[in-house]
């Protein structure tokens, strides 16, 4: 009998286990797990455009920050290029981490329901270092001009990048220096 415990309560918690992977959140739960930890406004074609973003989030993983407009042709009606923008990690009013994002390229374009994703940085969540709260704090200083006719369309979103079937992040040319 106790035995067959034991074997109940090993197989319970390989299960738990396996259910809290990312493998399985994001292959059996997708809309869940892909669900963005943030989505709002924001005007990068506009140099010294300010946002602080709370990051709130649920799964241990890779994440990435992309600008997204509302055109499914954007790098087919205009040249790619260039912009930047400058990021800050801050956790209990400590810098973690500082630098500029990759400029865009046309080879890490995302369609997704009629929307183009630019990603421009791949990180980490938890941050290294995170004590609690984490803040990651983006300016504008080379504007996306190309952006320019979506200028009141331009959000900022920010997603895992988590792919299940090669079990590792997709951007990791994005990925920025921790």
């Amino acid at each position: 009998m106790r035995a067959f415990l034991t074997l109940i309560l090993c197989a319970t918690l390989a299960s738990v286990y396996f259910y809290n992977t990312n493998w399985f959140q994001s292959t059996f739960l997708y809309n869940r797990f892909y669900q963005p930890i943030y989505d709002a406004p924001f005007d990068a074609t506009k140099r010294g455009e300010k946002v602080s973003i709370p990051l709130k989030y649920t799964y241990q993983t890779c994440y990435d920050l992309a600008l997204t407009v509302p055109d499914k042709n954007v790098f087919h009606h205009s040249m790619v290029g260039p912009g930047r923008l400058a990021y800050r990690f801050v956790s209990g009013g400590k810098l973690l981490g500082n630098g500029l994002s990759f400029p865009p390229d046309r080879h890490q374009l995302g369609l997704r329901r009629n929307t183009s994703l630019i990603p421009v940085m791949l990180f980490d969540l938890p941050f290294p270092g995170q004590s609690s709260e984490l803040v990651l704090e983006l300016e504008v200083v080379e504007p996306f001009e190309f952006l320019a006719p979506y200028k009141d369309n331009i959000k900022c979103r920010i997603t895992p990048d988590y792919d299940p079937k090669v079990n590792r992040c997709i951007g990791e040319a994005l990925r920025i220096n921790q």
